[in-house]
């Protein structure tokens, strides 16, 4: 499984995610004519690899009519991937094997003016053993 499958497939594993966006949670650009609330993801560059061990940085988008449905969605996916700060394996459902994950910036609210929508992005960091990756 590569990273990108094991961040969307956790995403679509949580009832309290998909009770508010259903399946709506896409990998890459959101399609112009989705209906939200709904969560885009994709993986920034700037990995590294080291040791056996690899990062990745995720940007995840949650979009909504109102400003309480983004920010709930963006509290929502902050909690599954809540900071270990190295204390051992996160043991994941997916049974892809994340060594850490951590909330790395959250950035607030962004006004979509030409869609009437908020966004409430978060970026995810997650570290995995190289071996994770198949």
């Amino acid at each position: 499984m590569t990273p990108d499958q094991m961040f969307g497939t956790s995403l679509r594993q949580v009832a309290a995610i998909t009770a508010i966006c259903s399946t709506r949670i896409y990998h890459g650009m959101r399609p112009t004519s989705s209906t939200v609330p709904c969560i885009n993801f994709f993986r920034m560059s700037g990995g590294t690899r080291r040791a056996g061990f690899e990062s990745a940085t995720f940007s995840v988008n949650c979009r909504a009519t109102t400003a309480a449905t983004a920010l709930q969605l963006a509290r929502l996916v902050t909690d599954l991937f809540h900071g270990t700060s190295g204390l051992g394996t996160y043991g994941h459902q997916t049974g892809f094997e994340i060594t850490r994950a951590s909330l790395r910036q959250e950035q607030g609210l962004i006004p979509e003016t030409e869609d009437n929508l908020y966004n409430a992005p978060v970026d995810i960091q997650i570290v995995f053993p190289t071996s994770s990756v198949t």
